[in-house]
């Protein structure tokens, strides 16, 4: 209980259910208030969220703020905080709301105004009393306890007639009835949900350190992404980390998901008193039951409890913040919380264990009719139904074994019958299922079971279903040599079973799935080419097989492949073709899925787009997947390398650090090359330059002329300052042909540095102007980061930067210089005698800056003036050279000699 005790002194929670039932709290105050007022006490353990303050210092504009989350959100943290904190505007009404308050909370509410000085007069609703100018601020804390409809009427004109003045910040479970579609209609509502108030991970290491509970930075990682920033959990398992001498092995077993059953965590106790306890029973019961999910939708709703209102218990569940989200896809799926599903099993466990097998097999139902095999195989290996599962094993062997591995959580289902050595086809399911929950071993098991229950001598199916199986072994262990070798095996046995197979389409999907696997071996050894070929294959012959998995692992290797060449374009589209077709199926966490965010992470980045980056590279974790370290790997170096675009060094330097630890030999080595770049860019940044150079001459050796490591070779010689041996370098990559568009734009941009550094600004401008070019397609803007003042000088007009002063006429006396900075000199402006009327010197700037990509608020920066300034010179070029698009002008501007 010590620990639930801590999680309630942060929430500032009143108690776990209270002693004495009353109708209504009424708290209120004055600004500034003091201890012993209505306003409830801040927890022991309070970290100041100072992104959500600001916020509702914006909202306090409005009539209305909602803050709508479940329970353990920190909703009334927040709104005490603020507070308490002296941001009010003015005088504080604070009301708190008991369930079953009825028509008592009218009065209790129009009392707890008078008591903060806000007299109303109840009859028109007006404040009487008010000063002019003065706003004050009501909180109605709990309004979903307030099921009174004339009370809800009354408080919907009192926030109508005093809407300009006061402001409401509503604080609930779920949407209270009232009207707020009109607010929102209006503008006149802002809305704080469970995604704004969710813990970020800087939010999560705050309360670590207030809780004086150190951790590395892949455990807060793992600690935010395993609760999906739940205030509530985060706070109940720091409190059990407290003076315990491994605090990791909490955050290591809710990966797996077996800390939420621990009493000791306090998780399972909380989840039953303050969510379960409060929903109604026939909604608890549908949880309870489809608490075997993974993802649930209203078919398995129906096929697991007998109603035929899936989709409303669904919507009803989302739209009362049980802790269920929709999801998506054809069938409309929804997936509750982590930690939630996990005490919801328990209880299955504990309450229906007679009926849970039955559950598995009613579900395994449901997943074949619909053609879902790979849950449906799930599903029936735990509910013991082995016939089931080689029949679908049988039917749907090269999707399943194509699939690539889920990351499904470990179940606890029925051993295996005891004639599973006479059962190929069953031990072969078996180490499918295996493979997505991430056991490796029981895998390999499972197939030299099947194995040697073929004997010596296998048919021609029999040896085509086996060397498949190695594909999906050799994929699961992340070892491409193995894969590779079995991919080819695969291809020579399935032309040798092409008559015998059962299925038309399994012909196509077996050589889908090879070909799809040569790709990924290619990939891992970074033969471009190589994959290409092989995808070009295998992706037409999973799009004519027909197995949606197929295409999703095809489209998962396309994207890899197209990010490689720099097509960032085609690699995200490619990228969320997976993403889709794992949502179609209902597939909430998958390596597929993981990848696919890591492509579009990296897309983000090149782009500039670093928040955007961040936000898939979260979502790349799979909290349920087992050590993966392949995906483990390239998830570190992408959150180093993110941290590093964002100038956080630091931070990168920590991301880093887990994988300079690994042996060079045994990152994959395309990894191990971005690896001693990034390495080497944060010791050249930091001033040691000779041990930025041994790191480089090290990675060398592990892939000789790999144009990354010479481009980070080029930035150490210009650090040098030795321009021209950084020129000479990168000529020699650009010579070269590098396969990706990114890294020839780099190339580009780094040689413009060192020639305008050797003093050839034209050869340095044209470096930049060809850079630019080739980046504009593709929005490629990482590289030009950080490099923006030399650049802006290289595309300035040549007047601008080397034109005198024009003389004074002698009748005109001097201006006396201002003192601090000199305005610019001003050049003449241009004039073409091709042009009806001439461009100015501040339009002409504005013409060179439009030929890059360069957005208006960027240039607008650069200019140091507004971006409606901008528009009006863009809108003038474009009168003045009679276009209308940004190319065109530029076109234009070309013909004119202008740029």
């Amino acid at each position: 209980m010590a620990h639930n005790d801590a999680a309630e002194r942060f929430l500032g929670a009143s108690g776990w259910t209270p002693a004495v039932v009353r109708p209504m709290e009424i708290r209120s105050h004055q600004l500034d208030p003091r201890p012993d007022d209505g306003v409830p006490e801040l927890p022991g353990t309070h970290l100041a969220r100072a992104r959500l303050l600001d916020q509702l210092d914006a909202a306090v504009a409005h009539p209305v703020t909602l803050l709508c989350a479940p329970t353990g959100w920190g909703k009334t943290v927040l709104a005490t905080s603020w507070i308490r904190s002296g941001r009010a505007p003015g005088r504080t009404a604070y009301v708190r709301f008991e369930a079953n308050c009825g028509a008592a909370a009218w009065r209790q509410l129009t009392s707890a105004l008078t008591a903060s000085g806000i007299a109303v007069d109840p009859a028109t609703y007006a404040w009487s009393n008010a000063q002019r100018h003065e706003r004050a601020v009501v909180v109605l804390d709990d309004l979903h306890h307030v099921t009174n409809l004339v009370v809800l009427r009354r408080l919907e004109r009192l926030i109508a007639r005093l809407g300009e003045r006061i402001s409401f910040f509503i604080l609930a479970r779920s949407e209270p009835p009232l009207s707020l579609y009109r607010w929102r209609v209006r503008g006149q509502l802002t809305e704080l949900r469970t995604d704004h108030l969710s813990f970020t991970q800087e939010e999560v290491t705050g309360l670590a350190a207030g809780h004086d509970v150190r951790l590395a930075q892949h455990f807060r990682y793992a600690l935010w992404h395993v609760t999906e920033g739940w205030p509530a959990a985060v706070a109940v398992v720091l409190a059990a980390m407290v003076g315990r001498h491994e605090p990791e092995r909490i955050i290591t077993d809710l990966v797996v998901g077996d800390a939420g059953l621990n009493d000791g965590v306090g998780l399972t106790e909380y989840v039953r008193r303050e969510i379960l306890q409060h929903l109604d029973p026939d909604l608890r019961e549908v949880m309870l039951r489809t608490s075997i999910l993974e993802t649930v939708c209203p078919g398995l709703v129906e096929a697991l409890t007998g109603s035929r209102g899936g989709a409303r218990l669904l919507a009803q569940m989302s739209r009362a913040n049980a802790l269920a989200t929709f999801y998506g896809g054809s069938h409309s799926w929804y997936r509750y919380r982590r930690l939630l599903r996990a005490v919801l099993r328990a209880e299955v466990r504990a309450t229906l264990p007679a009926e849970e097998r039955n559950l598995h097999r009613a579900a395994a139902g449901w997943y074949a009719a619909n053609g879902l095999p790979s849950d449906a195989l799930a599903h029936a290996a735990a509910g013991g139904d082995w016939i089931t599962a080689e029949r679908i094993f049988f039917q749907y062997w090269p999707e399943l074994i194509g699939s690539g591995p889920r990351a499904l959580s470990p179940r606890a289902g029925p051993r295996p019958p005891q004639d599973i050595a006479e059962r190929p086809l069953l031990a072969f399911a078996l180490a499918i299922c295996c493979r997505d929950t991430g056991d490796q071993n029981g895998m390999s098991g499972f197939i030299r079971l099947g194995e040697r229950a073929f004997g010596e001598s296998p048919g021609a199916t029999q040896a085509e279903i086996l060397a498949a199986l190695r594909v999906a072994e050799g994929i699961a262990l992340e070892d491409s040599h193995r894969s590779g070798t079995a991919a080819v095996r695969l291809l020579a046995r399935t032309e040798e079973a092409t008559g015998e197979h059962l299925y038309a389409d399994s012909t196509d999907a077996a050589r889908a799935v090879a070909y799809v696997a040569l790709a990924g071996a290619a990939l891992s050894r970074g033969a471009v080419d190589d994959a290409e070929t092989a995808l070009e294959r295998g992706s037409e012959l999973a799009r004519t097989s027909g197995f949606n998995l197929l295409v999703v692992q095809a489209n998962r290797q396309q994207a890899i492949a197209h990010l490689m060449r720099g097509r960032l374009s085609v690699a995200a589209a490619c990228a969320r073709r997976v993403i889709d077709g794992c949502r179609d199926a209902g597939i909430a966490e998958s390596r597929s899925i993981s990848y696919a965010r890591l492509v579009l992470a990296a897309v983000c980045r090149e782009r500039g787009q670093l928040d955007e980056a961040r936000f898939h590279l979260e979502e790349s974790i799979s909290a349920h997947t087992s050590a993966d370290p392949g995906q483990w790997v390239a998830g570190s170096l992408a959150f180093a390398q993110l941290l590093f675009a964002q100038d956080d060094h630091a931070g990168a330097a920590e991301a880093l650090e887990p994988l300079l630890g690994w042996r060079s030999s045994a990152l994959p080595p395309t990894a191990g090359v971005a690896v001693g770049v990034l390495h080497a860019d944060l010791c050249l940044l930091d001033g040691y330059l000779d041990k930025a150079r041994d790191i480089l001459d090290d990675t060398e050796r592990l892939q000789p002329g790999n144009p990354e490591v010479a481009l980070a070779s080029a930035r150490v010689s210009i650090a040098e300052g030795n321009p021209a041996a950084a020129a000479r370098t990168v000529e020699r990559v650009l010579a070269g042909e590098p396969a990706s568009l990114v890294l020839t734009v780099a190339a580009m941009v780094l040689l413009a540095q060192a020639l305008r550094q050797l003093g050839n600004l034209p050869g340095a401008t044209e470096r930049i102007e060809r850079a630019l070019r080739l980046a504009g397609p593709e929005n490629i803007r990482l590289p030009f980061i950080g490099h923006g003042s030399w650049i802006s000088e290289l595309l300035d007009p040549p007047e601008e930067r080397s034109l005198p002063p024009a003389p004074l006429p002698a009748q005109v006396a001097p201006m006396p210089e201002p003192t601090g900075v000199a305005e610019p000199v001003s050049a003449p402006p241009v004039i073409d005698e091709r042009l009806t009327e001439a461009l100015t010197e501040r339009e002409t700037l504005v013409l060179q800056y439009l030929r890059s990509m360069l957005s208006i608020a960027e240039i607008a920066t650069v200019l140091s003036v507004s971006a409606n300034t901008v528009k009006t010179h863009v809108r003038h070029v474009y009168r003045k050279l009679g276009v209308s698009r940004r190319r065109d002008a530029v076109r234009r501007g070309r013909e004119l000699s202008l740029i």
